[in-house]
């Protein structure tokens, strides 16, 4: 039978997409199965078992798509129906945020939390990246509803208790369910309003708890998760504790129950004691070996609140339970209904078998056990959630386990959740699966009894009148208690269960307040989380957004995928308790900084460079690996300084060491393109009047065939000596005259007149000029040489570059040195790599391969003419200018090769990974919006949004000069190699 298997590497999509997507493959006419998932190990497995071989390495990250069809046309039209899938998904995703649009989508939590009044972040992300955005919600301010699963302890005890430090609370991680304020989170059904505040630690023992309350008249106030492990003795009750208090503060809560899985005792009495010290209602449905049973929890707390206890509703029940045969074999979604399952069944069968077993009894892997042994698993546990959806919302390999039931099942127990968040119609396909199951039993001669607990209400957004009649109808015993059917399970097998109440358990008794009003003091509202039905940003899994949605509740959902780079590195790099006060430091100063020049000098006396020594940009270089414009420039200055008499010896001085060279950054300088100074080059020096720092750049020599492109032959040597002998000393001699000239308000200047400071500086080169032309017919030397430099400078648009490129190193200059900071001080390129530095690493450099921009060519030169990236003038972009800005200079996209949308669109990205907007810099199109200023390491990786630079182009070959103009982006190795590193920085 024709298949096929391919693999997408690096390609993620969320499993509820996956899911649509693989539903929608298996509708093609021939197609038989389709297998399409990310290659987790779970995943994996099953495609193998399904006869497809896996021959190439893969990871987590990657995607797998397996179809199997009756024929080779069928299959073709197989893997056509996955592009048309993900087509359409790509097409809506392009609706919302494509080129042109008019509003930027968020793109990080913290953007979509900035934007709207949400105080609550619901995260579904997987496990590895939970801790990154939980982080980034409560720096932010915002409480977390975290769905995600597979997160560790220790990353659990850290994001609870900085969370607690600010009256906020994370509700997770695996926390299934939560209703705040009526507005149901993750999987919630719609109970009514009442009275009781549910605290758990248990999704569905919270939802079995808030059914039951519903079926006897009354309702909860807010069912608050904490997560399962939250009441055990490493997480210590951190959530518990705060959630405890915010229910005593809450007017509309006047009893509490606390609903939890097994739990550590001393844990539980800790709350016990906060309980009575806050004065507050406490019933408990905590499950133990002594306290088996939900039901009986809520039971009590109906009779201590004052409400009759009702007979629990049950469908379909046969009039007699028959003793069978074989052994009892639980399916369940929820984990807690497995484990009061097994809690019911444990004394009268033994140890039983599961992928979560009680204490003493035997760990079973996955779907694969043995009917011979009595059996429960959770379908809804870590590893069978790995790179799939939680079986609530795709049920798929529960019902393929309940249709190969082996034939040595004696009773089948089941649970089906309704309500929000959970599959829109579960029981067609469960009832189906259930009537194969028993159809197949009977073929053997053998009566296969089926029981289910059903936790919904007439209210869910599934019917569930017709779930209960499907469910019958297909031979099932339905149960709103899980405890009631677990008993009935055990009845077919000829057991007959004792019904434990509260009062014959060992939960904590109930604790009845002596002076009801004595919390006051120490009651906390969770910054108002309680007080109106919240508004939400949800970043993960779009079904929970749309349930929101259905609920009439404002939210921002965050389009979302796998950070680049280590995920260990990034949450180390983010939860550093030092990272939002750097950063804000950092951000501060680089704001703050000033900009004005003081003079120019000769580099032998302002850079104390040797007579022999050379300075270039980007980072650090060796010979061998320079690029052809790196070394006709370098070996162009050579012979300006007259140390070698041709190009050739220059060059064979330069491989020998006979000549020094390094980053023009190590010496407080920056040089556009190459960026070569020479000894006896004059220099700009700025000074920044805040934080007393020094900036340094050679003067602009114009556009076409210049050193700075490579460009040595004698046209451009006689410019340099120009420059030297006249262009130098003359404008030395202006600028003093003149005074300092503010820098910072030429930047300010050029934004409000069409110009981003990178390819267009027209308005600042005028401004200087404006600013010296007063003393510069003034100065001593020929009118002609005076004459010279005014049409020089009039005539290079460009000339101004060379003070807004220090004056940009200024504005990063201040911000460096501040440990934990992740904002990026510095972004340059040497032709060869691309080097990024931040402010938390000092001078530390982390590069990559640079890139060849894409754009415009001058005259006949094409890509294969250009070199790759070349220059320091990415300092404009590092400032927030120059490519982030290009929304200030319509007229600058022709020349990158972009249109007007695509420059408004591009700058609004950037705001996406950024600190902030600049105070002073604004941007008159988008309503005078300040540029988007700081760019932070970890929203780069998180968004996969790379800084904008729009450049221009070297021809790779020595002596070319410029051969175009483009946009380019650095290489995703400098940001991976940062976080690794600022990682390890970590204290």
């Amino acid at each position: 039978m024709p298949r096929s298997l391919t693999v997408r590497h690096g390609v993620y999509v969320d499993s509820v997409a996956l899911m649509q997507v693989s539903t929608e493959v298996k509708t093609t006419p021939g197609v038989d199965d389709a297998l399409i998932g990310m290659a987790s190990e779970l995943n994996l497995d099953l495609i193998r078992e399904a006869g497809f071989d896996i021959a190439e390495e893969v990871t987590p990250n990657d995607l797998i798509i397996a179809i199997r069809a009756q024929s080779e046309a069928a299959l073709s039209d197989g893997n056509d129906a996955v592009d048309v899938a993900f087509d359409r998904l790509n097409a809506a995703a392009r609706e919302s945020t494509g080129p042109g649009g008019s509003v930027q989508p968020a793109l990080t939590v913290e953007s979509a939390l900035a934007r709207s009044d949400a105080g609550l972040t619901l995260v579904s992300v997987p496990g590895q990246s939970a801790g990154v955005e939980t982080l980034a919600a409560l720096d932010s301010g915002s409480s977390v509803f975290l769905f995600s699963d597979n997160v560790d302890v220790s990353t659990e005890v850290e994001l609870k208790s900085r969370a607690a430090e600010s009256d906020l609370i994370v509700m997770g991680p695996d926390c299934g369910t939560a209703i705040i304020s009526g507005v149901g989170l993750g999987f919630a059904n719609q109970v009514r309003r009442g009275n009781f505040g549910i605290i758990a630690a248990s999704g569905t023992g919270a939802q079995q708890v808030s059914v039951l309350l519903d079926a006897a008249g009354t309702g909860v106030s807010h069912i608050i998760g904490t997560g399962g492990r939250d009441l055990s003795r490493e997480v210590g009750g951190i959530s518990a504790r705060q959630a405890l208090k915010a229910l005593a503060a809450d007017p509309e809560t006047e009893h509490i129950i606390m609903v939890s899985k097994p739990a550590d005792a001393e844990v539980v009495a800790e709350i016990e004691e906060l309980s009575a010290e806050l004065g507050v209602r406490v019933s408990w449905a905590i499950l133990g070996p002594d306290s088996p049973s939900l039901t009986a929890g809520v039971e009590s707390a109906l009779v201590t609140a004052g409400y009759d206890v009702p007979e629990w509703p049950s469908w379909g029940i046969s009039e007699s339970a028959g003793e069978q045969t074989g052994s009892l074999i639980g399916l369940f979604c929820g984990g807690t209904m497995a484990d009061e399952a097994m809690l019911i069944a444990r004394p009268l069968l033994g140890p039983i078998s599961s992928n979560i077993p009680l204490a003493g009894a035997e760990l079973v892997s996955g779907t694969a056990y043995s009917a011979d042994k009595h059996t429960v698993l959770d379908f809804g546990a870590d590893e069978m959630t790995q790179g799939r959806a939680h079986p609530m919302i795709d049920p798929s390999l529960r019902l393929q386990a309940i249709r190969d039931l082996d034939p040595g099942s004696g009773v089948l127990l089941l649970d089906l959740v309704l309500g929000h968040g959970a599959h829109a119609d579960p029981a067609d396909d469960l009832a189906s699966a259930i009537a194969e199951a028993k159809s197949a039993a009977s073929a053997e001669g053998r009566v296969l009894p089926v029981v289910v607990s059903l936790i919904g209400t007439s209210s869910d957004p599934q019917d569930f009148s017709a779930a209960i009649h499907a469910l019958v109808a297909a031979g099932a015993e339905v149960f709103l208690s899980n405890a009631e059917a677990s008993r009935r399970a055990l009845a077919h097998l000829g057991y007959k269960a004792q019904v434990t109440t509260v009062a014959e358990s060992s939960m904590p008794s109930e604790r009845i307040p002596a002076a009801p009003s004595s919390h006051s003091a120490q009651a906390s509202g969770l910054s108002g989380l309680l007080e109106t039905p919240p508004s939400v940003v949800s970043v993960g899994l779009s079904l929970f957004a749309e349930e929101l949605r259905a609920q009439a509740v404002p939210v921002t959902e965050v389009p979302w995928k796998p950070a680049i780079g280590n995920p260990a590195s990034l949450y180390r790099v983010m939860a550093d308790p030092r990272r939002h006060a750097a950063n804000s430091q950092a951000l501060e100063r680089m704001l703050s900084a000033g900009a004005e020049v003081v003079g120019l000098r000769p580099a032998r006396d302002c850079l104390g460079l040797r007579e022999d020594e050379f300075l270039h940009s980007g980072p650090p270089l060796e010979w061998d690996r320079a690029s052809g414009p790196m070394r006709g420039a370098l070996a162009g200055a050579v012979v300006f300084e007259g140390l070698a008499d041709t190009l050739e010896s220059a060059e064979e001085g330069l491989a020998e060491g006979r000549f020094s060279f390094a980053p023009c950054h190590s010496r407080d300088a920056v040089g556009p393109m190459a960026g070569v100074v020479s000894p006896s080059m004059w220099m700009f020096e700025l000074v920044d009047p805040v934080h007393g720092n020094r900036a340094y750049c050679s003067l602009n020599e114009g556009l076409g065939k210049v050193l700075r492109y490579g460009a040595n032959n004698e046209e451009v040597l006689t410019r340099l000596k120009w420059m030297r002998d006249v262009l130098g000393p003359v404008l030395a001699g202006a600028v003093a005259a003149t005074g300092p000239l503010d820098a910072k308000n030429y930047v300010t200047q050029m934004l409000q007149s069409g110009d981003e400071g990178h390819n267009r500086n027209r308005t600042a080169t005028l401004l200087f000029l404006r600013d010296i032309m007063p003393k510069l017919f003034t100065l001593d030397y020929p009118a002609d040489d005076l004459a010279e430099v005014a049409r020089f400078l009039g005539a290079n648009d460009y000339f101004a570059l060379n003070l807004v490129m220090p004056t940009c190193k200024l504005a990063m200059a201040a911000a460096k040195g501040v440990p934990g900071s992740t904002l990026v001080v510095t972004m340059a390129r040497n032709g060869t790599d691309f080097g990024i530095q931040l402010a938390g690493t000092g001078d530390r450099w982390y590069t990559g391969p640079a890139q060849i921009a894409e754009g415009l060519y001058l005259g006949s030169y094409g890509v294969d003419d250009a070199n790759p990236d070349i220059g320091d003038s990415a300092i404009t972009e590092t400032a927030g200018i120059g490519g982030l800005a290009m929304a200030a200079a319509p007229a600058v996209v022709r020349l990158v090769g972009g249109d007007v949308a695509f420059a408004v669109d591009t700058t609004r990205r950037m705001y996406e990974i950024t600190l902030g907007e600049h105070p002073q810099h604004q941007i008159p199109v988008l309503e005078f919006r300040g540029v988007p200023s700081g760019i932070d390491l970890a929203k780069v990786l998180r968004t996969h949004v790379l800084p904008q630079i729009n450049t221009g182009m070297a021809g790779k070959v020595a002596g070319v000069g410029q051969v175009g103009a483009g946009l380019v982006t650095p290489p995703v190795e400098c940001f991976t190699s940062a976080v690794d590193g600022l990682s390890a920085q970590q204290p």
